[in-house]
């Protein structure tokens, strides 16, 4: 890792909403700060469902892995992915790439999503806590 630890934020709301966006950039910019960390992106996923395929995590994948990023700030886990697998899988890649992944409000313990489920997965913790909320702060930004 560099001296100062550059990150990438990375806000996602399923329906369209610039007041949640906005909400979302300026709590997560703020952690940034509290780590001493400097954001150098913002990834916006404006109405983009968190069920599916996010093209956002493609960019943070490569921004991490040409190791420009160290770190992704999102405001809670189901910004990255509301799919557990998806979310570890995302976990897991920066893991291996030494990245940190942070959220202002971890309402799930990703390790209690790394146990199998017997039950197929209706034991999985509920991922569907959604925080946007209203705020004016922007940083650089790639809009999807």
């Amino acid at each position: 890792m560099t001296d100062r630890t550059n990150a990438l934020l990375y806000l996602r709301t399923a329906h369209a909403n610039e007041g949640a966006i906005a909400e979302q950039r300026h709590r997560c910019t703020a952690l940034a700060a509290a780590q001493g960390w400097k954001v150098i992106h913002a990834v916006v996923a404006n109405g983009v469902s968190g069920a599916g395929d996010a093209p956002g995590l493609t960019i943070l994948r490569d921004r991490i892995a040409s190791g420009e990023a160290q770190a992704v700030i999102a405001i809670d886990p189901t910004r990255i992915s509301r799919d557990p697998e998806k979310l570890l899988a995302f976990e897991r890649f920066c893991t291996q790439n030494d990245a940190d992944l942070s959220f202002v409000e971890p309402a799930a313990n990703l390790g209690s999503l790394r146990a199998p489920f017997s039950d197929g997965g209706k034991s999985a913790p509920d991922m569907t806590n959604d925080t946007d909320r209203q705020s004016g702060f922007q940083p650089p930004e790639f809009r999807l």
